[in-house]
């Protein structure tokens, strides 16, 4: 899949680079330069390789943060290095290393290769099925490039979103960020894939905290997870709407600090976008993983309740419940072109209907479980190999309004924005807190609620899904994520519209 839009502008001065580099190695948005250092690491293999890929990856970031109280905080980060990543004799080897010197992308292939002699007979052989390679490019649309807009403009941006946040005197604390990272992702392996992506991304948060000498309440906008991301550019954040946000994020976080409190029990429940969107990720992208299934985890972020056999037949949910990963849909974190194994992206159906067919696989971990690769191979970056994360996991819409969905709710409790979170190693006991919360009677959202809390056991509370709202209400997010030995950060997205849910526990915080 080959995509183009508007150039991203030239990158600006590299910050933190090892002296030597950008003359050693020039700029990675150049895919010819490039393609030459993949070519040199392939070249260095040796004939005993049974398969072989090679990821050059030019990462910039950066953050920027305004405080209340305090001075702004502003991070740019850039790093530039090479992965080598081995198969010989059925053992897996792996090297890496920053660029710096003209030998380096050889003396990280040759070190793969000695890592993974040193492995040969110590497990069991890993058989990669035989695939064809497949070469394009990938870059992210983008109108405004996030790196060029002024500081001026950021700092802005974010003084008028602590002032619209501040303005009731029981605002304590209130903080407000944007965050850009862009990314020359190269690929190339022994199949014959030649493969180059320049991924974009743009984000921004806020978030008021509220206090009375009694108790503390906050509240966040657009996502209470660092905000949230897109793959796009600038425009992005200027279509969140921050400013037009502010003043009602610090109203509602006073508010709830004389709300009553949610009571416990029994309920039916709307729950809203943002927070459908991490029950999803946390629900049900981890327990699909397929490396979880198979017990690669199990010593760091745990397993799945989910087990290879249950592919094809397990009842994951209701009817109403269809999960997809997609990572074609334009404008996400999850979205590219190729994983990091060189898979080309496609639409795969996770959940349909209620029921698992097919997982968030790896090249390895489908070969191991004889199942279908599902394109969910990801890293960091060129230090860490790469394992199996969501993409752009989102759950599939309905038909109706937020509105149609409380009244078809009838009396119970619509809940957003999640405020705190808690499941087991194998992704089945789960409770979640969100910050806001409102009684609903006859369809009508009244009485405003602090502390809401729900919980439950997964296949039970997706079975429990009796309707999702429609198209017009479904809402993006970009989520960061921890996994794998050594921990990496996965960045990924899931989509999601208001579900309506019958009889759940409430008020188990």
């Amino acid at each position: 899949m080959t995509h183009t839009t508007t150039p991203i502008s030239d990158r600006p001065e590299s910050i933190g680079q090892p002296d030597g580099a950008a003359n050693a190695w020039g700029d990675m948005a150049d895919d010819a330069g490039a393609a030459k250092v993949l070519e040199q690491a392939l070249s260095a293999l040796g004939g005993d390789v049974d398969f072989a890929d090679v990821r050059l990856i030019e990462a910039e970031e950066l953050r920027l943060y305004h405080r209340s109280g305090a001075d702004p905080d502003e991070r740019v980060e850039h790093n530039l290095g090479i992965g080598v990543r081995v198969l010989v004799d059925g053992a897996w080897g792996f090297a890496s290393r920053p660029l710096i010197g003209d030998g380096d992308a050889v003396a990280t292939a040759r070190r793969a290769v000695a890592v993974a002699r040193a492995g040969v007979g110590l497990g069991p052989p890993v058989r990669l099925p035989a695939r064809a390679g497949t070469s394009g490019g990938y870059r992210t649309a983008v109108l405004t490039d996030p790196f060029a807009v002024s500081d001026a403009e950021r700092h802005a941006l974010l003084a008028d979103l602590l002032s619209g946040m501040t303005g009731p005197s029981a605002v304590r604390d209130a903080q407000a960020g944007v965050n850009a990272k862009r990314q020359h992702r190269h690929y190339a392996d022994t199949e014959g894939s030649r493969q180059h992506q320049h991924l974009l991304e743009s984000g921004a948060m806020m978030v008021a905290t509220a206090a009375d000498g009694h108790d503390v309440q906050r509240r966040s906008f657009p996502n209470s997870f660092h905000g949230n991301t897109g793959g796009a550019g600038w425009e992005f954040v200027l279509g969140l709407d921050m400013p037009g946000n502010a003043v009602r994020v610090g109203e509602e976080a006073v508010a709830l600090l004389t709300a009553p409190v949610a009571p416990a029990g029994t309920a039916d429940l709307v729950i809203g976008a943002q927070q459908v969107s991490l029950q999803i990720h946390e629900s049900c992208g981890h327990a699909l993983e397929l490396d979880r299934m198979l017990g690669d985890e199990q010593n760091f972020a745990g397993t799945s309740f989910l087990s290879v056999a249950d592919v094809g037949r397990f009842g994951y949910g209701s009817p109403a419940v269809n999960i997809t990963s997609d990572p074609t849909v334009p404008g996400t974190r999850g979205t590219f072109a190729f994983d990091d194994e060189g898979t080309p992206a496609v639409r795969t159906p996770l959940i349909v209907e209620g029921i698992v067919r097919n997982t968030l696989s790896s090249r390895d971990s489908a070969a191991r479980a004889g199942l279908p690769v599902t394109g969910a191979a990801r890293s960091d970056g060129w230090a860490y190999l790469p394992v199996c994360f969501s993409t752009h996991v989102h759950l599939e819409p309905g038909e109706g309004t937020l509105d149609e969905l409380l009244d078809r709710l009838g009396d119970g409790y619509y809940l957003d924005d999640n405020r705190s979170w808690s499941i087991d190693n194998r992704r089945l006991n789960f409770q979640f807190g969100s910050e806001i919360a409102y009684e609903v009677k006859r369809g009508r959202r009244g009485r405003l609620l602090k502390n809401f809390s729900y919980g439950g056991v997964t296949p039970q509370f997706w079975g429990a899904v009796e309707a999702v709202a429609g198209p017009d209400e479904v809402r993006n997010f970009g989520y960061p994520c921890g996994k794998g030995e050594p921990k990496q950060w996965g960045f990924l997205s899931h989509g999601a519209a208001p579900v309506l849910v019958r009889q759940q526990r409430i008020g188990v915080a």
